[in-house]
């Protein structure tokens, strides 16, 4: 090249734009030219930085390396542009590569020209600095994240390994290896269809789909598929897209012509380019906007690309994968995935199944995360005991490999010899970490009652008192309702008081009733060891569902409230259930699985204002005994048979405090809390808990009633009668009860097949969570009625005292405050009750949309169920 055509070169460089000719001419002397054929590399990462250079034709692309060999383009540079400055000023090695893209004529200038010549003038060195900051900026910012991440994930994925199916490259895990530990290690039909997808996929360049629930291993089968097919040598990049504001996501994957500034001339890489021959896969496909689905169907089609404001097209080089945990049909009849793409991607589509439905391969599932975590944790626990391996085939694990992992995890760091037991094994996933909690047990009065004998014998003991002269009056004293003593007590006031704790202090009523003291005693003398039946496990949920509403029923219908009798036989029928299952099965079987009052305690104390709960951190880091769940010495262990570091609601904790008693670490927390996060953040939602508390929303009609339902039901037995229909006027009022109850579930379950179309949500997901969102509110309605029972009825005590010893008394003027008054906390209570459920409700629905946006519209619906019912309630306490 011509020194005439040097500086012509040079003028077009926006870097000596503002240079003089004369001045051009003068560092035409100290330039050199130099050409690279296509492919070549100008310099690599690592060399001495001694040339800058300027390219005069032709373009160059920049090129990262990581440790383990992979390359990423984070971008290129045309004519007029420039690099190999930054090594230069900082007198460290090349930081990349730069490789040239087709023929490439670069001008050069040694290290010590560039520093004494070319940065003494000011003018270059003023374009310079620009160029660099905005290099730093707008060029490589999310090149960076992006290698990081794309890091991270290649190491995880390593680290998870292939454990779904055989082995099918070196740097698998030797199933072969774990066989010879291990006799019975088998390989599932389920595996096996998997290897075989993988197989098919990988043998193809199509972009394919994978769909399963949470925790399935889907990323894990894509980045198999990359390393089996050809491409294995590229890049393997995650996009998640709940990490991406969409705005941002076009510019990261299409990559930007150049930057705002001209004179930077760096072009920034997209995905695209950066998983050319590798595989690029988009995590929760279900949330890719429309417009984009319809370029990337474009790309697909076209095999090319235009950068972001660019004008020419590209090579589209990358395989696309889609993964999402919304099945295909799913996909498809939202709306969530537009048609063209699905008919892309369809016939490349395989569903992961679930960890339950391929049982079989938890043998060497098992063996794989105990050679993981052994190697992790520096220990040597190769296997499992029979009866280990039996817990894990019981159980449907909800969370799939996620929560396996987190198990034997748990299980080794506990573990003291070879083998896993079954002591050792907490089923379930650990709660997330909430916000807005104060832990009242650093109060040390509390902390010293709730650690004491005194707690909860002595308040056992109290209420074992109140509940014996409740059952003797109910049994022997006046039969008439408004004078006996046990009625009182018993619907008037402990019935009024255990709603209220419900709310307060959460299933605090559980640990301290006394209607499971005899069967305690006796199981203290019998010791039974005999399990649960599984099935109780099963099904406890509607079984306990069924047996509230029972015992509801004949409270209403049967108006127990105004039947001694009645009342005492419902008492000692839950006694005597208590008596039969402590007998029979260790711990409080019966309290965990059945108990219908339990059922009613454990879904109103979802929203209380406290919760038994675990420093996780402290759980794994630090505790080797785990004796809150086992028990330690005096202290049996956790009597509903969970581990604190597991549990993530109040459903399943009746605050007993044996917990804290035994825990040496100081891990349990008795917090008050603003948010009852389990109402939207339960791990495990179930439908019987939806239709429990549906049944209950339907229930409180009757029972805010009561004279008036009997009148209602007495008007209507009248009419049929003079219509030639005799019916008997309890019949009637059960299927007014129960038809009450249908019509709410078939209601309920329309509402969200509606919602769940409009909102475009997982029907089944919502039909069990949204339940939840509905407690505070029918909690509310509950505590506005129990509100007035006790303000009007509870003052009946002392008449009833003064009627036992023989005083002329009057019932008369016994409220405890005025009627507006109570009005008031009514009204009160049921708004507290709505905005709370509101508010659940918005997060439920968050949670449903699975990190969609959420629109008001989405919750049109919902809030006008939750506001309806609210004024209706308002309309009937």
């Amino acid at each position: 090249m011509r020194r005439e055509d040097i500086a012509l070169n040079l003028q077009k460089a926006l870097l000596f734009r503002d240079v003089t000719e004369d001045e051009i001419a003068t560092y035409v002397g100290g330039a050199r030219v130099q050409i690279y054929a296509e492919g070549q590399y100008v310099y690599r990462q690592g060399d001495a930085s001694d040339t800058f250079f300027i390219i005069a034709i032709g373009e160059a692309e920049l090129v990262l390396g990581s440790d383990k060999g992979k390359e990423l383009i984070v971008g290129r540079i045309g004519p007029g542009g420039h690099f190999g400055e930054t090594g230069i000023l900082t007198d460290k090695p090349r930081s990349l590569s730069v490789r040239a893209l087709c023929d490439l004529v670069v001008i050069c200038f040694d290290r010590r020209y560039f520093k004494i010549t070319l940065l003494s003038n000011s003018r270059i060195h003023k374009q310079l600095d620009a160029s660099l900051a905005e290099r730093l900026r707008v060029a490589f910012r999310d090149q960076v994240d992006t290698l990081g991440g794309a890091a991270r994930r290649d190491e995880e994925s390593s680290a998870e390994e292939v454990i779904l199916f055989r082995e099918a490259n070196p740097s698998a895990i030797s199933l072969r290896r774990l066989a010879r530990r291990q006799q019975d290690l088998r390989e599932s039909k389920t595996a096996q269809r998997t290897q075989a997808a993988i197989d098919a996929m990988a043998a193809g360049n199509e972009p394919f789909l994978l769909t399963g629930e949470t925790g399935t291993g889907k990323l894990i089968i894509a980045r198999q598929i990359h390393m089996q097919s050809k491409r294995s040598g590229g890049s393997f990049i995650e996009v998640d897209l709940r990490d991406y504001e969409s705005s941002l996501l076009e510019r990261t994957l299409f990559g930007a012509e150049q930057s705002a500034f001209a004179f930077v001339q760096a072009r920034q890489a997209g995905l695209f380019e950066q998983t050319a021959n590798g595989t690029l896969v988009f995590s929760h496909f279900h949330l890719m906007k429309e417009e984009l689905q319809e370029k990337l169907v474009k790309v697909m089609e076209s095999s090319s690309y235009r950068a972001v404001d660019g004008s020419g097209n590209q090579a589209m080089q990358s395989r696309l994968a889609f993964i999402s945990p919304h099945s295909l049909e799913h996909l498809r009849s939202t709306g969530k995935a537009i048609p063209a793409l699905l008919a892309l991607i369809e016939g490349q589509h395989f569903h992961v199944p679930p960890l339950r439905d391929h049982k079989e391969d938890l043998p060497r599932l098992v063996l794989h995360y105990l050679d993981r975590f052994s190697r992790e944790y520096g220990k040597n626990v190769p296997k499992v005991s029979p009866e280990t391996l039996g817990i894990f085939l019981n159980y449907d694990w909800p969370g799939n490999l996620t929560e396996l992992s987190s198990v034997i995890r748990r299980a080794v760091m506990l573990a003291k010899e070879d083998e896993i037991l079954p002591d050792q094994i907490l089923l379930g996933l650990p709660k997330t970490e909430g916000k807005w909690e104060y832990n009242l047990l650093r109060i040390s009065w509390i902390r010293r009652f709730l650690t004491s004998r005194i707690f909860p014998l002595v308040p056992q003991a109290i209420i074992a008192m109140v509940l014996l002269v409740t059952v003797i009056f109910l049994f022997f004293g006046p039969q008439e309702p408004q004078a006996n003593l046990g009625l009182t007590i018993g619907w008037y006031i402990g019935w009024p008081l255990m709603f209220f704790s419900f709310f307060f202090l959460a299933r605090t009523w559980c640990s301290v009733c006394s209607l499971a003291v005899p069967g305690t005693l006796l199981q203290n003398l019998i010791k039974p060891t005999r399990k649960t039946p599984q099935f109780l496990k099963d099904y406890s949920g509607w079984i306990m569902a069924v047996l509230c509403i029972l015992v509801f029923w004949i409270e209403i219908v049967w108006d127990a409230y105004n039947r001694p009798f009645l009342t005492g036989g419902i008492i000692l029928v839950i006694t005597l259930g208590s008596v039969l299952f402590s007998v029979l099965f260790s711990r409080r079987s019966w309290c965990r699985y059945l108990c219908p009052l339990g059922a009613v305690n454990a879904i109103f104390a979802m929203p209380a204002v406290v919760e038994l709960r675990s420093n996780r951190h402290v759980c794994l880091n630090r505790c080797q005994s785990h004796s809150c769940f086992t028990g330690d010495g005096d202290i049996s262990g956790c009597p509903m048979f969970r581990h604190p570091y597991l549990v993530d609601n109040n459903r399943d904790c009746i605050m007993c405090a044996k917990c804290i008693k035994s825990c040496g670490n100081s891990s349990i927390q008795l917090n008050v809390r603003l948010a009852p996060q389990e109402l939207w953040a339960l791990e495990t939602p179930r439908g019987a808990d939806s239709f429990l508390i549906v049944a209950m929303g339907a229930i409180f009609f009757p029972f805010a009633l009561q004279e008036r339902f009997f009148q209602m039901t007495a008007r209507l037995v009248e009419m049929l009668s003079r219509s030639g229909i005799d019916i008997n006027d309890k019949l009637l009022a059960s299927l007014l009860f129960f038809g009450l109850i249908l019509v709410f579930q078939v209601g309920y379950r329309l509402m969200v097949a509606v919602q769940s179309l409009y909102a475009r949500i997982d029907k089944k997901l919502l039909l069990s969570l949204f339940g939840y969102g509905t407690i505070p509110l029918v909690l509310g309605g509950y505590m506005a009625l129990h509100l007035e029972f006790f303000v009007a009825g509870a003052g009946r005590i002392v008449p009833n005292i003064g009627h036992l010893v023989g005083m002329a008394v009057s019932y008369d003027d016994i409220r405890l405050i005025s009627v507006d008054s109570t009005r008031v906390l009514q009204i009160l209570t049921i708004f507290g009750g709505l905005m709370a459920s509101l508010y659940a409700t918005y997060r439920v629905m968050e949670r449903a949309l699975v990190g969609e946006a959420l629109t008001s519209k989405t919750l049109v619906i919902p809030y006008t169920f939750l506001i309806v019912l609210a004024v209706l309630y308002l309309f009937l306490v």
